[in-house]
């Protein structure tokens, strides 16, 4: 492994301290360790969605009473509809015939008169005996007349009203059930609306599950090793590797030994992907102890990190090993 090539040997002093101490003062915004305040977040966010899930299914199952309510009301107001229209057909019934009879008279009382109109009124006029007779035939013509009349507006105004009603009963009977039909489709919707929100939020409630899980797991691993003095919050799956500080500027085998953050290469420093851990980092490493993330490789890509060590057999003894890598709080 190798340090960053463009930190020269004769670079001043006073310039390494302050490229050390605009690292370690600005703690590192994007951590990608599992930590447990992210965990904490994620479990009450799943609460607020599982709650949130919850009062939509008993507003959704409420809406579903209401619209079944309303369902069955409009149900009874059509029960009532077919009652008054079964009532209006035998009206129809009644006035069909009121209104036959009516026509039957009606007839009669044309062909009546039409005798009288053909008669000649100056007949029967004149053929009277007294004047009172010619009176009278002429009364009783008038009132013919009158009655005819009042006949055909009686048969009018019957059709009329038999129209009306049955329309406005029709018209009646088709907006419930439209009104009904709608109802239903809105019931369905709400329905499926349920269905889907209880596969929704047994999904959190699994997904909040698996985070508490995993939370009380990093909690007794944490506790299995937590050191005095610190504060480890979170853990990285990683490769941990080793090199020997001394490499680093003594025979210089490995670099010039000065690290990426301007640090020289010392026991506690490692080596890591900064997109996976910020540097400047404070970490712990179980079996190696607390460590600075300073420094950077060509080689170290991902869930790596590789630990200075200040001989030889310190390196063999640790080799290559799959480890869980703490993050200290700061």
């Amino acid at each position: 492994m190798t340090g960053k090539g463009f930190i020269k040997i004769f670079i001043a002093p006073i310039m390494g301290f302050l490229i050390v101490s605009s690292v370690l003062f600005v703690f590192p915004q994007n951590i990608y360790a599992i930590t447990l305040k992210e965990l904490g977040n994620a479990v009450a966010k799943l609460g607020q969605e599982e709650e949130g899930l919850i009062e939509e299914i008993i507003a959704s199952e409420a809406e579903v009473e209401n619209k079944r309510n309303k369902i069955n009301s409009l149900n009874d107001e059509l029960v009532k509809m077919e009652n008054q229209l079964e009532e209006l057909n035998r009206t129809r019934k009644e006035l069909m015939e009121s209104i036959e009879n009516k026509r039957e008279a009606l007839k009669e009382e044309i062909v009546f008169s039409y005798k009288y109109a053909n008669d000649d009124i100056s007949k029967l006029v004149t053929s009277a005996g007294d004047l009172n007779e010619v009176i009278n035939n002429i009364y009783l013509f008038k009132n013919i007349m009158e009655r005819l009349a009042d006949n055909i507006e009686a048969l009018r105004f019957e059709k009329e009203e038999y129209e009306r009603i049955a329309r406005k009963s029709e018209e009646k009977k088709k907006e419930i059930e439209n009104m009904r039909n709608i109802i239903v489709e809105e019931e369905k919707m709400l329905l499926k609306s349920i269905e889907e929100n209880k596969m929704l939020l047994e999904k959190v409630k699994g997904e909040k599950q698996e985070v508490q899980n995993l939370l009380a797991e990093i909690k007794k691993r944490i506790a299995k090793v937590q050191p005095p003095g610190l504060t480890l919050v979170g853990e990285w799956d990683m490769v941990a590797t080793a090199y020997y500080a001394f490499g680093r500027g003594g025979n210089d085998i490995n670099g010039n030994g000065i690290t990426a953050i301007g640090l020289r290469a010392r026991k506690g420093i490692v080596a890591v992907d900064p997109r996976v851990v910020p540097l400047g980092t404070k970490l712990y490493v179980p079996g190696y102890g607390e460590a600075l993330a300073a420094d950077t490789g060509g080689w170290i890509k991902g869930n790596r990190v590789d630990l200075c060590f200040e001989s030889f057999e310190e390196c063999y003894g640790w080799g290559r090993r799959k480890i869980k890598v703490y993050l200290v709080e700061d």
